[in-house]
């Protein structure tokens, strides 16, 4: 065998390499996208949650739809991190 022949079964398993690096790049950035989407909603149905509370402790009005309970928690959210910012 020639040192060319010899060379390429190393190319080879040289160029598997970064390939994997790639893969677990991808699953890596996909568990912290998975992380920041929980972290969210936490965050969101935490804000709601208190949000509702307090309305609860004022009376209780008629049903609400989906979206507007969506609105209500953003605005929560809204009204707590303005409340949360240095002066």
């Amino acid at each position: 065998m020639t040192s060319n022949e010899e060379a390429r079964p190393f190319d080879t398993m040289t160029t598997a390499a970064p390939e994997d690096t790639q893969g677990d790049d991808t699953r890596s950035r996909q568990e912290q996208e998975e992380k920041l989407i929980l972290t969210a909603w936490q965050s969101m149905s935490s804000a709601l949650r208190q949000h509702s509370l307090c309305k609860d402790s004022r009376a209780s009005g008629p049903a609400q739809s989906f979206l507007a309970k969506q609105r209500q928690s953003t605005q929560a959210r809204r009204a707590l991190s303005l409340r949360l910012q240095p002066r």
